[in-house]
């Protein structure tokens, strides 16, 4: 990249009418802006209860810094499981969609093979950049972090690069070590991230919570907190989204009931003008709420519930689709799904865009207005009909991605496991597996035992060689995590059933790891190296038996 080149400006996240307050916020978070823009990067954290605003603010200030000259790419972390590293990815295929071929192979270096994993579209952009590379288990996630980090400082070029993060309590474990990684890289750098996340939804068991608290403790992230909207500011954001001036009751009622939250506000202020029959009606504001309107103001998950009620068949059946999808989705996907299509699939969309429920999120793509709307609508549906959904969204994906359908395992295998019993366990294993391997090519090693775990408890006790597979992918997980009698445990296992099968070949490469792991689990020989490369005699270097 030449001096003072950089790529041009990418979609920013989409923002809205309605928007009030937060000006302190936003003030703390240009002054962090304009520290990065002289080269003192850094991580902001946005945080607040579901529905605060953490993911409009961002949205806002995203918006602000694309118009004063920065560079901004973004990601979102997804409740549901997917591809590890799922927002990384987002940011890095905005990066190559936005940056020249020269630029590219400029920024790419000697890393093609590891970023190439992680971005399919970069081999297709940027020919001549390499897709494969025998990189060890044990260096791999190193590599690719450093590889990230290093991509984008050179793809930024003279502007100052934000990255939005949005959803981080949902981020999966190879995220918040690669956000961890990043931490300790952007002081010198003209790069900040900034990160939303529900504090109310912190579970201990999940990566982002620990993590969160040992960047906060160690200074090397910012959090700002987000309170309830004033009853002022409630009133301006009322105002701007309502076509007719509510009454003064009206008005107290939602500042009482929604406790300043917007998400609730919002819903609150379309319920009144969808139906007077919660605050008031027929111009006559009522003195006080009955027994259901007290019920419903009590939770904003019920007002939504309530307002999905009075949505029309058609775009009740296509939330429930799209919703079993994921938080984005294409029409094209949801059109090959078969619920509804053409005109009527096109009504039931702008039905819900107009009632907030849905966002356009680019071209025939949408998302939902926020994860509360698609979890609601998901909470109503019995077990068995959710099952039957994720198994004919796992149909659809599968006929939909085709020859390409192993590069989207982990999605498929997620519906497919999310079916239960509807779906053929050997087949949902085989997806889950190929996952694994995916995982795996990523340095994403605790979702690779995850899904072994998954795998190993599905696969039939007759499918011996999936399960010494299975068992051959546990040890390379192990083996990248510096866990080495728990990867000599793995192969020993992979090994014996090879041996059953007759395979010598996958057998002999299992041999191969284990004869350089000691009795005690301690490497007993260092991988040599040749003019002509490595030699593959290392656990890390031997080849993986295949399918």
């Amino acid at each position: 990249m030449t001096p003072g080149e950089a790529p041009s400006p990418t979609p920013v996240l989409p923002t809205g009418d309605g928007f009030v307050g937060r000006d302190q916020e936003r003030l703390d978070i240009r002054m962090a802006l304009e520290r990065a823009a002289t080269g003192s990067g850094g991580i902001l954290f946005v945080a607040g209860a579901p529905g605060i605003g953490a993911s409009r603010l961002a949205s806002e200030v995203a918006v602000e810094a694309s118009r004063k000259g920065w560079w901004v790419l973004s990601g979102r972390c997804a409740e549901q499981d997917g591809s590890p590293l799922g927002p990384v990815r987002e940011v890095l295929s905005a990066a190559v969609a936005s940056s020249s071929v020269k630029s590219l192979h400029e920024a790419v270096g000697t890393n093609g093979p590891v970023l190439a994993r992680l971005v399919p579209s970069l081999r297709q952009k940027a020919r001549g950049v390499s897709g494969i590379g025998d990189v060890p288990s044990d260096r791999l996630r190193e590599q690719l972090f450093r590889a990230v980090f290093d991509f984008l400082v050179s793809c930024q070029g003279a502007k100052p690069l934000l990255i939005v993060l949005d959803d981080l309590q949902w981020a999966d474990e190879a995220t918040v070590l690669l956000l961890r990684d990043m931490a300790e890289r952007l002081g010198g750098s003209k790069i900040v991230i900034l990160g939303t996340y529900w504090e109310s939804e912190l579970d201990s068991a999940r990566p982002f919570t620990t993590a969160v608290s040992r960047l906060l403790r160690r200074r090397r992230a910012q959090r700002i907190a987000l309170a309830r909207l004033s009853d002022r500011e409630v009133e301006k954001m009322v105002a701007a989204m309502a076509e007719t001036p509510l009454t003064p009751v009206q008005l107290i009622g939602i500042q009482a009931a929604t406790e300043g939250n917007p998400l609730f506000v919002e819903h609150s202020a379309l319920y009144v003008a969808e139906s007077e029959s919660m605050l008031g009606g027929g111009g006559q504001a009522q003195a006080s709420y009955t027994e259901e309107d007290l019920e419903l103001a009590q939770s904003v998950r019920g007002l939504i519930g309530r307002r999905l009620e009075r949505l029309s068949e058609p775009a009740q059946r296509m939330l429930v689709a799209a919703a079993v999808i994921g938080r984005d989705f294409d029409i094209s996907l949801l059109e090959a799904f078969g619920e509804l299509s053409g005109h009527e699939l096109r009504d039931a969309l702008d039905e819900a865009k107009r009632g907030h429920f849905l966002a356009s999120a680019g071209l025939d793509r949408y998302r939902f207005g926020h994860d509360l709307v698609r979890q609601r609508v998901l909470a109503v549906l019995p077990l068995p009909r959710l099952q039957a959904y994720h198994l004919a969204v796992a149909d659809t994906l599968e006929r939909v991605y085709g020859k390409s359908a192993n590069e989207h395992a982990s999605e498929i295998g997620h519906h497919l496991y999310q079916a239960g019993t509807a779906a053929d366990p050997e087949r949902t294993s085989g997806h889950l597996l190929e996952a694994a391997r995916n995982a795996l090519a990523v340095g994403a090693f605790e979702e690779v035992l995850r899904l072994i775990d998954v795998t190993l408890q599905l696969l039939p006790g007759e499918k011996i060689r999936d399960r010494a597979q299975a068992l051959a992918i546990r040890g390379q997980a192990y083996w990248g995590l510096a866990r080495l009698s728990d990867a000599k445990a793995a192969w020993n296992g992979a090994l014996g059933r090879y041996e059953e099968v007759g395979d010598s070949r996958a057998a002999a490469g299992i041999h191969a790891r284990l004869r350089d792991i000691g009795a005690d689990g301690a490497v007993a020989v260092a991988v040599e190296h040749t003019e002509a490369g490595p030699i593959a005699t290392s656990p890390a270097e031997a080849e993986l038996p295949n399918r």
